[in-house]
Protein backbone atom coordinates (compact mmCIF):
# COMPACT_ATOMS: atom_id res chain seq x y z
CA UNK A 1 0.00 0.00 0.00
CA UNK A 2 2.73 2.29 1.16
CA UNK A 3 4.73 1.74 -2.53
CA UNK A 4 1.44 2.16 -4.63
CA UNK A 5 0.89 5.77 -2.61
CA UNK A 6 4.65 7.20 -3.89
CA UNK A 7 3.75 5.96 -7.10
CA UNK A 8 0.92 7.86 -7.26
CA UNK A 9 2.37 10.61 -5.63
CA UNK A 10 5.40 10.48 -8.40
CA UNK A 11 3.13 10.76 -11.20
CA UNK A 12 1.13 13.65 -9.50
CA UNK A 13 4.48 15.57 -9.15
CA UNK A 14 6.16 14.75 -12.65
CA UNK A 15 2.87 15.02 -14.38
CA UNK A 16 1.15 18.50 -12.74
CA UNK A 17 -1.91 19.24 -14.93
CA UNK A 18 -1.72 22.86 -15.84
CA UNK A 19 2.26 22.19 -17.00
CA UNK A 20 0.48 19.37 -19.20
CA UNK A 21 -1.70 21.50 -20.53
CA UNK A 22 0.29 24.56 -21.33
CA UNK A 23 3.18 22.69 -23.04
CA UNK A 24 3.09 20.38 -25.87
CA UNK A 25 3.79 16.62 -25.35
CA UNK A 26 7.46 16.73 -27.19
CA UNK A 27 8.24 19.61 -25.00
CA UNK A 28 7.01 17.80 -21.95
CA UNK A 29 9.02 14.44 -23.12
CA UNK A 30 11.66 15.68 -24.24
CA UNK A 31 14.78 13.00 -24.22
CA UNK A 32 17.30 13.35 -21.25
CA UNK A 33 20.99 13.86 -21.32
CA UNK A 34 23.70 12.03 -19.25
CA UNK A 35 25.67 13.87 -16.38
CA UNK A 36 28.30 12.27 -14.46
CA UNK A 37 29.65 13.81 -11.74
CA UNK A 38 31.77 13.46 -8.85
CA UNK A 39 30.06 15.15 -5.55
CA UNK A 40 31.33 16.06 -1.85
CA UNK A 41 28.92 16.01 0.94
CA UNK A 42 29.07 17.26 4.02
CA UNK A 43 26.26 16.98 7.07
CA UNK A 44 25.12 14.12 8.89
CA UNK A 45 22.64 11.31 8.63
CA UNK A 46 20.78 9.97 11.82
CA UNK A 47 19.52 6.41 12.28
CA UNK A 48 16.82 5.25 15.02
CA UNK A 49 16.33 1.46 14.77
CA UNK A 50 13.76 -0.06 16.39
CA UNK A 51 14.27 -1.64 20.10
CA UNK A 52 17.69 -0.90 19.33
CA UNK A 53 18.83 2.79 19.17
CA UNK A 54 17.37 5.85 18.65
CA UNK A 55 19.18 9.07 16.24
CA UNK A 56 22.79 7.70 16.08
CA UNK A 57 24.40 9.76 13.81
CA UNK A 58 27.13 8.96 10.62
CA UNK A 59 29.38 11.28 9.62
CA UNK A 60 29.63 12.49 6.05
CA UNK A 61 32.98 14.56 6.30
CA UNK A 62 34.83 12.66 4.15
CA UNK A 63 32.23 11.44 1.51
CA UNK A 64 33.36 11.72 -2.04
CA UNK A 65 31.06 10.13 -4.23
CA UNK A 66 30.44 9.63 -7.81
CA UNK A 67 26.54 10.30 -8.65
CA UNK A 68 25.08 9.63 -12.45
CA UNK A 69 22.13 11.55 -13.18
CA UNK A 70 19.65 11.50 -16.32
CA UNK A 71 18.39 15.05 -16.96
CA UNK A 72 16.31 16.91 -19.19
CA UNK A 73 17.66 19.88 -21.39
CA UNK A 74 15.44 22.97 -19.68
CA UNK A 75 12.43 23.52 -21.09
CA UNK A 76 10.89 27.47 -20.34
CA UNK A 77 6.88 27.97 -19.47
CA UNK A 78 6.96 31.40 -22.18
CA UNK A 79 9.69 32.44 -24.61
CA UNK A 80 10.21 35.90 -22.72
CA UNK A 81 10.59 34.33 -19.21
CA UNK A 82 13.71 32.50 -17.81
CA UNK A 83 11.99 30.68 -15.04
CA UNK A 84 12.05 27.12 -16.32
CA UNK A 85 12.22 23.51 -15.21
CA UNK A 86 13.72 20.16 -16.21
CA UNK A 87 13.10 16.50 -14.31
CA UNK A 88 15.99 14.40 -13.11
CA UNK A 89 16.92 10.78 -11.92
CA UNK A 90 19.90 10.20 -9.97
CA UNK A 91 21.57 7.54 -8.10
CA UNK A 92 24.39 7.56 -5.81
CA UNK A 93 26.34 5.03 -3.73
CA UNK A 94 27.61 5.60 -0.19
CA UNK A 95 29.64 4.43 2.74
CA UNK A 96 29.81 6.59 6.14
CA UNK A 97 31.26 6.62 9.42
CA UNK A 98 29.82 6.73 12.81
CA UNK A 99 30.61 10.30 14.62
CA UNK A 100 32.58 9.27 17.20
CA UNK A 101 31.00 12.51 18.98
CA UNK A 102 28.20 10.55 19.58
CA UNK A 103 29.86 8.37 22.53
CA UNK A 104 27.24 5.47 22.34
CA UNK A 105 29.10 3.31 20.44
CA UNK A 106 32.87 2.48 19.61
CA UNK A 107 32.46 2.12 15.85
CA UNK A 108 29.94 1.50 12.90
CA UNK A 109 29.20 1.99 8.94
CA UNK A 110 26.49 2.66 7.13
CA UNK A 111 26.31 1.95 3.44
CA UNK A 112 24.13 1.42 0.49
CA UNK A 113 22.53 3.55 -2.86
CA UNK A 114 19.41 5.91 -3.13
CA UNK A 115 17.79 6.66 -6.33
CA UNK A 116 15.99 10.12 -6.80
CA UNK A 117 13.84 11.44 -9.12
CA UNK A 118 13.23 14.96 -8.65
CA UNK A 119 11.08 17.72 -10.75
CA UNK A 120 13.07 21.32 -10.70
CA UNK A 121 12.14 24.63 -10.79
CA UNK A 122 14.78 26.98 -11.94
CA UNK A 123 15.52 30.79 -12.83
CA UNK A 124 18.43 31.46 -15.05
CA UNK A 125 20.78 34.16 -16.45
CA UNK A 126 22.68 33.87 -19.44
CA UNK A 127 22.23 31.25 -22.59
CA UNK A 128 18.86 29.42 -22.28
CA UNK A 129 20.41 26.31 -23.91
CA UNK A 130 23.15 23.96 -23.16
CA UNK A 131 26.07 23.65 -25.50
CA UNK A 132 29.72 23.57 -26.11
CA UNK A 133 30.11 27.55 -26.00
CA UNK A 134 27.18 28.45 -23.44
CA UNK A 135 27.38 29.92 -19.96
CA UNK A 136 25.01 30.49 -17.80
CA UNK A 137 24.00 29.82 -13.69
CA UNK A 138 21.25 29.81 -11.96
CA UNK A 139 19.03 29.24 -9.03
CA UNK A 140 16.84 25.75 -8.39
CA UNK A 141 14.48 24.22 -5.90
CA UNK A 142 13.88 21.03 -6.63
CA UNK A 143 11.32 18.35 -4.99
CA UNK A 144 10.86 14.84 -5.62
CA UNK A 145 10.72 10.94 -4.35
CA UNK A 146 13.92 9.13 -3.44
CA UNK A 147 14.76 5.26 -3.03
CA UNK A 148 17.12 3.93 -0.37
CA UNK A 149 18.73 0.98 0.16
CA UNK A 150 20.80 0.50 2.54
CA UNK A 151 22.51 -1.27 5.75
CA UNK A 152 24.85 -0.44 8.52
CA UNK A 153 26.50 -1.86 11.92
CA UNK A 154 27.09 -0.46 15.25
CA UNK A 155 30.02 -1.77 17.82
CA UNK A 156 29.14 -1.45 21.15
CA UNK A 157 32.00 -1.05 23.68
CA UNK A 158 31.78 -4.38 24.97
CA UNK A 159 32.51 -5.44 21.06
CA UNK A 160 28.75 -6.67 20.24
CA UNK A 161 27.82 -5.71 16.79
CA UNK A 162 24.25 -4.40 16.12
CA UNK A 163 23.35 -4.73 12.74
CA UNK A 164 20.26 -2.86 10.85
CA UNK A 165 18.89 -1.91 7.35
CA UNK A 166 16.48 0.15 5.62
CA UNK A 167 14.61 -0.18 2.37
CA UNK A 168 12.15 2.49 2.02
CA UNK A 169 11.21 5.31 0.21
CA UNK A 170 10.82 9.43 1.64
CA UNK A 171 11.11 12.87 -0.30
CA UNK A 172 14.18 14.43 -1.36
CA UNK A 173 14.29 18.56 -2.00
CA UNK A 174 17.20 20.88 -2.23
CA UNK A 175 17.77 24.90 -2.74
CA UNK A 176 21.00 25.16 -4.91
CA UNK A 177 23.23 27.62 -7.49
CA UNK A 178 24.43 26.53 -10.14
CA UNK A 179 27.21 27.42 -13.02
CA UNK A 180 27.27 26.20 -16.70
CA UNK A 181 30.30 26.58 -18.49
CA UNK A 182 29.87 24.68 -21.81
CA UNK A 183 29.16 20.92 -20.83
CA UNK A 184 30.38 21.36 -17.49
CA UNK A 185 28.46 22.13 -14.20
CA UNK A 186 29.54 23.29 -10.82
CA UNK A 187 26.41 23.06 -8.32
CA UNK A 188 25.70 23.94 -4.87
CA UNK A 189 22.86 22.57 -3.11
CA UNK A 190 21.44 22.81 0.52
CA UNK A 191 19.45 19.79 1.12
CA UNK A 192 16.02 19.62 3.24
CA UNK A 193 15.99 17.30 5.85
CA UNK A 194 14.67 14.42 4.58
CA UNK A 195 13.04 11.17 6.30
CA UNK A 196 12.81 7.66 4.87
CA UNK A 197 10.95 5.10 6.88
CA UNK A 198 10.84 1.34 6.16
CA UNK A 199 8.38 0.92 10.16
CA UNK A 200 11.07 -0.72 11.38
CA UNK A 201 14.28 1.59 10.21
CA UNK A 202 14.03 5.52 10.30
CA UNK A 203 17.06 7.57 8.22
CA UNK A 204 16.90 11.24 8.76
CA UNK A 205 19.78 13.46 6.49
CA UNK A 206 20.48 16.85 6.01
CA UNK A 207 23.61 16.52 3.75
CA UNK A 208 24.56 19.75 1.62
CA UNK A 209 26.95 19.26 -0.95
CA UNK A 210 29.36 20.54 -3.94
CA UNK A 211 29.45 19.05 -6.87
CA UNK A 212 31.24 19.07 -10.13
CA UNK A 213 29.61 17.49 -13.36
CA UNK A 214 29.70 16.94 -17.30
CA UNK A 215 27.05 16.22 -19.54
CA UNK A 216 27.55 14.13 -22.42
Amino acid sequence: MQKRIWIFFSIIVLSPMHQVIAIDAETFFRSPSVKLAIVKSTGNIKVSSKDQFDKVPFSSSSLVTPVLTLIQPPAYFLDETRWGYHTEISTTYFLLDYDEDDLRYRDGDFEGYSLSVTPVLFYQWGDKELCSHCKSWRIELGAGVNYLNSEGDLTAENGEKLRFGNTGFGFNSHLGVVVNFKKWELGLRMVVPTRVDDQNVKVRHALSSIGLGYRF
